[in-house]
C-alpha cells in the first residue's frame, strides 16, 4: 500500500527530477503547452497548478515563492561602475568572468517568464471564486497523444485551460 507516498520518483534521483519538473514548467509557462510522458505530465501539473493559483494574489511573498521554481539565467554583464558600487555595498562581492559576456548579452525568454505568469497567465483565472468548483485548480488539461516511437512511452500533451 502506498500510503502517505504523494509524489512519483520517475526513476530520477531528488535534484535531477527537481531540475525536470522546474524546467518543464518553465517550458509550460513559455509555450503555453508541453509534450511529454503521461507521469511526468501529471507532476508537471501538480506543480504548475499550485504556482498559478500562488500568482492570482501578486504579493512580494508568492512572487518570492513562485521565484524557488522559475530558474533565471545570469543577468546582463555589469560594468566597471556597477560593479564598484556593488562592492561598496558588500565588500565580499565578486567579479563576474568577462569571458561570458557574449552569453550573459544575448537574449533569454525566459528572464520573462515570471513577469509572464503574474500579469498575463494568472489573471485569466483570477475571475474564478475560491469556493468554486475549479476555483483553486483546473488550469491545465492533460490530452493523450499516441505512445512515443522507439520506447512506445505514453505520450501526453499538457496545455494551459481557455
Amino acid at each position: 500500500m502506498r500510503h502517505k507516498i504523494g509524489k512519483r520518483k520517475l526513476n530520477k534521483p531528488t535534484d535531477q527530477r527537481m531540475a525536470l519538473l522546474k524546467n518543464q514548467v518553465q517550458q509550460l509557462f513559455m509555450h503555453e503547452r508541453l509534450i511529454t510522458t503521461e507521469a511526468r505530465a501529471k507532476e508537471v501539473r501538480s506543480l504548475a497548478e499550485k504556482l498559478i493559483t500562488r500568482a492570482k494574489v501578486d504579493t512580494l511573498a508568492n512572487r518570492q515563492q513562485v521565484e524557488k521554481y522559475i530558474q533565471k539565467p545570469p543577468l546582463p554583464f555589469e560594468s566597471k561602475e556597477k560593479f564598484a558600487e556593488r562592492k561598496a555595498r558588500n565588500p565580499f562581492a565578486v567579479r563576474k568572468s568577462y569571458t561570458v559576456k557574449k552569453w550573459r548579452d544575448a537574449p533569454h525568454p525566459e528572464r520573462e517568464i515570471l513577469e509572464k505568469l503574474f500579469t498575463d497567465i494568472a489573471p485569466r483565472y483570477a475571475s474564478r471564486a475560491k469556493d468554486a468548483p475549479g476555483g483553486n485548480g483546473g488550469y491545465l488539461r492533460i490530452v493523450k497523444l499516441p505512445a512515443r516511437r522507439g520506447d512506445a512511452a505514453p505520450q501526453a500533451l499538457l496545455m494551459l485551460v481557455e
